[in-house]
């Protein structure tokens, strides 16, 4: 199929045929205005890969989809569908669940890699080509699902073009593309060649004509080439300030006029109807009088085909012209007549909501109806649609606000946080009555925790709202809010802090024992005076059925038990959500779980899994849109190559938290960030510039109370041993409540650095007295670092080579290299001489990248390439991948060779 005009681009396209051929797939999104020939360059090019050996997989847009969402993927993936039980568990359930089956729905996420992993099953037959013609009028799960593809298909010998009209692209979709392949209008000598081929006949004068008018559109210059109507009329000047679309339109309807009125009111039908078959639309036409002789002038004309069940219009614009011209009372007859005889009852449903005009309860409840029976398959966005139609048609103002307010959280749970909040915003005014406010409440909670898209509520305004609030549940909830906020942002005053206290301590707001125990995390995040007694029973109350709001709650006892400087339960609380959001296929939530065990992770000095968390939770974070959860995991993931000394890797992953932070970043992200900046800086020996960092840090305590352990080294090298009384103020007051030897050790090591003379002995034995008690063995290792280089000062030799060998082993072992190069040098500096390092397993920490360490460590611990696609959200044949390329990288070819030659990489 010859493209005039199209040359380039055509080859463009063949050359990522030919890479995916030889394995090296891609996606290209063809965009350009209506007529410009996306269609016909798509179909040469899929047309081509199928005569050299592709498969060709196919799905289009269509004006009037999306009313239950996923239509469009169940489309493309017909064919493939029988492969389903080649899929990891739950990655095929939440394919069955969006297509209909019983079962909890399931993040986009799990359902893209199922249609990705299909793709792959699909690859080991042929290379294949995945076709989306009108990518701006399929349903949005699908459109989600395409750009998830688009963004991967390089993987695997596979080619995903999909075509979209340049002023109707998914403002989200574009950077998911590999190439972008506008097309613009036809130059005067591809324009011209074209209408010498479609219309002969004309004089030369004429064809300039035509060219300068058409402006150089293909579907103009071939629709025009056989209707002079466009010599007449307005002058080319003048109908430039028209749009293409508009203009072909009105091309079209001028054919469409001299069609029988009966026929045009066939193509009426057909147009509403565009997803109905053609029995539906047949049904509808002979309720409002026709028949299906009707349609035969329009097919004569070539307006519209019969084939495969359905009616088809020649180009979408006619349809479109069609059915925007037609008048709403006709309109609304034909959709009323299209409800009737569609049997399906969420397009049944959408037609009669498309035939009412004004409000209308009854149509709103059905679509209230379609609304939670679309969430229920996945379809977020979809059932966010459902829910504001039904808002619009509901005559009573405090159902309109419940149902907006659901739009909205629908919305948030589709990650389209701008849009919820704007919902949120429409919905304000008309809130009154207790349960819309809450779940008000919650959606605007949940966006303002995880994004900057709204302002989050100051503690005060918690407070006052928790006030008005009969339901003691509803109330405990509000103010534990405010008790994260307070820990998360530390900026509200004394008296609102001691507010939310007080109002958490009245009896009558914890009724059950449940209430109670979510009494006892809020005040324990306000205060040290209380503290969490139980952790296993603090978890008991989240087991079974896990609520919408149970991941803030959840978060709250981490960050309760955070701050009784336990790491150790911390880390046990965070894995336990991590278990129940994956459980629960609940995708972000489990993200900021396992951000924040990553975070625990790296200051309890579990260096490689706290970035394994942390590069996990960063990729996930970036696939789900969570742009807060990514800049902490990107500030941990640089706190992480900062201990190693990977200091470009650490300034890559500051600059992608500063990125994703926007101008306000959260105060616990700018801590963590400080606080790599403050490693970097050290590990370069620039104190100065290391106190100013850590003195940021320590500006927000739960950080700041570690971080502030590396302050006294840097301090006194800076001359400012003062710049530590702050931080050891703080310090001091939290052991005061707590009896953590991890704690202990830095305030005892920093004790140390700032005594003068002999008086440092005792400080440094007993930091390492503590120390040893704890697994923090890097702190430890830098603890006996300073007691030796403080030995060799006072001539203590033998006594200092003791501990520098010791600490010298640990950072060797844990891959500390800048704090084992200084190690290194003050052993040499004791006499110590060319240290030999002792054998060590094979370095996989540091041949491996994150991931396929992660998934090298999952394979060594037993579990199967399907458990780890499910546990990390990859497809079961990348895993093969990542231990594919782990085994080469360590030199080893079984699996059951992994767990020695991962040692070294262990924490």
């Amino acid at each position: 199929m010859h493209v005039i005009g199209r040359e380039p681009q055509f080859k463009q396209l063949a050359d990522l045929l030919d890479s995916a051929r030889q394995g090296h797939g891609s996606s290209a999104l063809v965009s350009g205005e209506a007529g410009i020939g996306k269609s016909r360059l798509v179909s040469a090019v899929a047309e081509a890969a199928s005569s050299s050996g592709f498969a060709v997989l196919s799905c289009h847009g269509i004006r009037s989809a999306g009313a239950a969402g996923f239509e469009g993927l169940h489309e493309l993936l017909l064919p493939l569908l029988e492969h389903t039980d080649a899929l990891p568990p739950r990655q095929r359930t939440a394919l069955h669940v969006a297509f209909g089956a019983e079962g909890e729905p399931a993040d986009r996420l799990i359902t893209g890699l199922a249609a990705f992993g299909l793709l792959e099953k699909a690859v080991a037959q042929s290379p294949i080509v995945v076709l989306i013609e009108d990518l701006h009028w399929l349903d949005r799960s699908t459109a989600d699902i395409v750009t998830f593809l688009a963004a991967r298909m390089s993987v695997m010998p596979a080619l995903l073009l999909a075509t979209s009209r340049t002023d109707r692209i998914y403002p989200d979709s574009r950077p998911h593309f590999k190439h972008h392949v506008p097309l613009t209008p036809l130059s005067q000598e591809d324009a011209l060649n074209l209408v010498a081929l479609r219309a002969p006949a004309l004089t030369t004068l004429q064809q300039h004509r035509l060219v300068e008018h058409a402006r150089g559109n293909p579907l103009a210059l071939t629709e025009w080439s056989t209707d002079s109507s466009w010599l007449e009329g307005p002058s080319p000047a003048e109908r430039g300030r028209v749009p293409m679309g508009k203009r072909l339109e009105d091309s079209f309807l001028a054919e469409v006029a001299l069609l029988p009125r009966a026929t045009q009111r066939a193509l009426l039908v057909a147009a509403a109807g565009e997803d109905s078959s053609s029995y539906e639309v047949l049904a509808a036409a002979r309720n409002l009088g026709l028949d299906q002789h009707d349609f035969a002038p329009a097919e004569s004309f070539g307006l519209i085909t019969h084939t495969g069940g359905t009616y088809r219009f020649r180009h979408p614009l006619v349809g479109s012209a069609v059915y925007d011209n037609a008048d709403s009372d006709a309109r609304s007859r034909v959709h009323t007549e299209l409800a009737a005889v569609i049997l399906e009852t969420s397009r049944a449903v959408q037609h009669r909501a498309a035939a009412v005009a004004g409000w209308n309860e009854d149509v709103a409840a059905e679509l209230e109806e379609l609304a939670v029976a679309t969430g229920r398959r996945g379809a977020r966005t979809e059932a966010a649609a459902a829910w504001r139609r039904a808002a619009a048609l509901t005559p009573v103002a405090a159902e309109r606000a419940r149902r907006t307010v659901m739009a909205a959280e629908a919305a948030r749970q589709a990650g389209a946080t701008t849009e919820a909040a704007a919902l949120l915003a429409e919905a304000k005014p008309i809130v009154h009555d207790e349960a819309t406010t809450m779940q008000f409440a919650r959606t605007e909670w949940m966006i303002a925790s995880t994004s900057t898209t709204i302002r989050m509520r100051g503690n005060d305004e918690l407070v006052a709202l928790s006030r008005t609030l009969s339901n003691p549940a509803d109330r405990v909830e509000v103010l534990t809010w405010a008790a994260v906020r307070s820990y998360l942002h530390q900026d509200s005053s004394a008296e609102i802090t001691a507010s939310v206290a007080e109002e958490l301590r009245r009896p009558d707001i914890a009724v059950t024992e449940a209430q109670q125990e979510l009494q006892r995390i809020g005040l324990a995040l306000i205060g040290p005076a209380d503290r969490i007694t139980s952790v296993e029973k603090a978890l008991s109350i989240f087991q079974g059925q896990v609520r919408e709001t149970d991941a803030t709650l959840l978060n709250c006892l981490a960050f309760a038990v955070e701050d009784t400087n336990d790491l150790t339960e911390a880390d046990r609380i965070w894995s336990a959500e991590v278990d129940i959001f994956h459980r629960s296929a609940r995708t972000s939530d489990e993200t900021v779980a396992i951000s924040g065990r990553g975070t625990v992770r790296v200051t309890a000095n579990a260096i490689a899994a706290g970035l394994a968390d942390s590069e996990h939770a960063l990729r996930l974070s970036s696939d789900l849109g969570m742009s807060v959860v990514g800049a902490l995991a990107a500030a941990n993931i640089a706190r992480a190559r900062a201990w190693r000394g990977e200091h470009e890797l650490a300034i890559t992953a500051l600059e992608t938290c500063a990125g994703l932070s926007g101008l306000m970043p959260f105060v616990r992200v700018a801590a963590i960030a400080s606080w790599a900046s403050a490693q970097i800086a050290a590990n370069e020996r620039r104190p100065e510039e290391t106190v100013a960092h850590l003195l940021k840090s320590i500006e927000h305590p739960p950080i700041g109370l570690w971080a502030g352990g590396d302050l006294a080294d840097a301090a006194v090298r800076a001359g400012r041993p003062e710049a530590v009384e702050g931080w050891l103020d703080m310090a001091m007051a939290a052991l005061g409540s707590s009896d953590s030897d991890h704690l202990a050790m830095l305030v005892e090591r920093s004790r140390a650095l700032l005594a003068p003379g002999d008086g440092a002995r005792d400080h440094f034995e007993r930091a390492i007295e503590r120390g040893e008690r704890t697994t923090a063995f890097l702190d430890l290792a830098k603890t006996r670092l300073f007691f030796g280089e403080w030995l060799r000062r006072e001539r203590r030799i033998m006594e200092a080579r003791g501990h520098l060998s010791t600490a010298l082993h640990v950072f060797e072992a844990h891959h500390a290299a800048p704090l084992a190069e200084r190690t290194a040098q003050e052993l040499r500096a004791a006499g110590g001489g060319q240290r030999t390092p002792s054998p060590q397993t094979f370095d996989a920490g540091s041949v491996l990248t994150a991931q396929e360490l992660h998934v090298a460590r999952l394979a060594a611990q037993g579990h199967t390439n399907k458990q780890i696609a499910d546990r990390l959200y990859l497809s079961h044949r990348t895993v093969g991948v990542h231990l594919s390329n782990a085994y080469a990288k360590l030199q080893i070819n079984r699996r059951s060779q992994l767990a020695s030659v991962l040692a070294s990489a262990l924490d």
